[in-house]
């Protein structure tokens, strides 16, 4: 036993670190995106609602490496953790769209808003599946 250890703290698996780094990634990432990346007028023209897909994509990738996280720490995914979980990243895609109204090149959008929690309760949901 080293220093770092103690006979009571709680043996995690090494995907829950792999989890838990690609979170706070995934979450920094998302930051970047929403307020700093601005998108040539051509992407969005060559596909409708391709900005919807990719709110989405963000968000459901957030909530699945959230949820699995806590699972891998937490051991079961209990529905108090559900919703903690799609509270906090509910009120983060909240906030990373209504900053948007302060940015010139980006726009408030309610269409997008939407998307990031149908992808934060399918990220909730797919996690929830497979953890059974």
């Amino acid at each position: 036993m080293n220093f770092l250890t103690s006979p009571l703290m709680k043996k995690l698996p090494v995907s829950f670190f792999i989890y838990f780094s690609l979170n706070f990634i995934w979450f920094f990432l998302i930051i970047y995106l929403m307020i700093y990346y601005q998108p040539e007028s051509s992407t969005y023209s060559r596909f409708s609602h391709f900005d919807k897909l990719i709110h989405f994509s963000l968000f459901f990738i957030q909530s699945f490496l959230t949820s699995k996280t806590i699972y891998l720490y937490k051991g079961n995914f209990s529905f108090n953790i559900f919703i903690i979980i799609l509270l906090i990243l509910t009120v983060f895609g909240s906030f990373t769209e209504i900053q948007q109204l302060y940015i010139p090149f980006r726009n408030f959008d309610y269409y997008d808003l939407s998307v990031n929690v149908i992808g934060i309760f399918s990220g909730l949901f797919c996690v929830k599946i497979l953890s059974k």
